[in-house]
């Protein structure tokens, strides 16, 4: 197992840091993992330089001028997924080949769903690693990370070799996220994605039953309601902490063949 996708709906504080918490987990395992988020891939040399920059505040401030989030209000480039970044870089201080790689179409307005997602999963099949202990994490928006498809074309997840993939739906109880979908626009939308009445504490369960929407492997169980995480918008990002008990102490992610 290669590569494991996480599916979330986009927009809340608990998927980013559950997420953080998993490549945590990975890297105590001995790990070396690269981190593929559903961000452009126009975005990379900034990812890079908030990774890398000694002036983190510059860096931040350069990435939110580009249109990726300064335009695209759906939960993607939320105060979150930035808190992840700085995080992801503090990990990369303990663990320097820690990598973070962009995979989504470049960013040039809504583009067309079949093309966009042939374009994620090859961008995610040159990520192929070459050592048994190299992992792919991926934080993506639930369809793409689907096995099946009922819409006419393959999604990012099924470009992949199927038995060195790991696709889990993140589940939670409710709350809100951040979405386009509100009736003024972009703003908090209540809802979530249960894991159909189990009601699963925090952790990974391989289950696919458990997964409300399309095929996949299993869930990741948030546990709790989403809280909605707005645009960041240029608002400093503190660094989080991992979390003292990992994943792996819930379910651990199999290991490689």
């Amino acid at each position: 197992m290669h590569w494991v996708f996480i599916g979330e709906l986009h927009g809340s504080n608990e998927t980013p840091a559950a997420f953080r918490d998993l490549v945590c987990d990975a890297m105590a395992q001995g790990k070396h993992v690269t981190v593929a988020l559903e961000r452009p891939t126009s975005e990379q040399a900034a990812l890079d330089n908030i990774l890398t920059a000694k002036d983190l505040s510059a860096a931040q401030e350069l990435l939110l001028q580009l249109p990726g989030w300064k335009e695209v209000m759906d939960g993607r480039a939320s105060k979150a997924m930035l808190r992840l970044l700085v995080s992801l870089r503090e990990l990369r201080r303990l663990q320097p080949d820690v990598k973070v790689v962009a995979f989504d179409a470049p960013y040039a307005g809504p583009p067309a769903a079949a093309p966009r997602e042939e374009a994620m999963g090859h961008a995610l099949l040159s990520l192929s690693p070459a050592k048994p202990n190299d992992l792919v994490l991926i934080l993506t928006g639930n369809l793409h990370a689907m096995q099946a498809s009922k819409r006419g074309y393959d999604l990012a997840a099924m470009y992949l070799p199927p038995k060195q993939i790991l696709s889990l739906e993140v589940t939670d109880r409710g709350g809100e996220s951040w979405s386009e979908s509100t009736e003024d626009g972009c703003g908090p939308s209540k809802g979530g994605v249960g894991d159909k009445g189990a009601k699963k504490p925090y952790g990974i369960f391989l289950d696919p039953s458990l997964a409300p929407f399309g095929k996949v492997d299993g869930v990741l169980s948030l546990g709790v309601p989403l809280t909605s995480s707005p645009p960041a918008a240029g608002e400093p990002s503190p660094i989080p902490a991992c979390r003292k008990k990992f994943l792996s102490e819930h379910q651990t992610v199999p290991k490689n063949p």
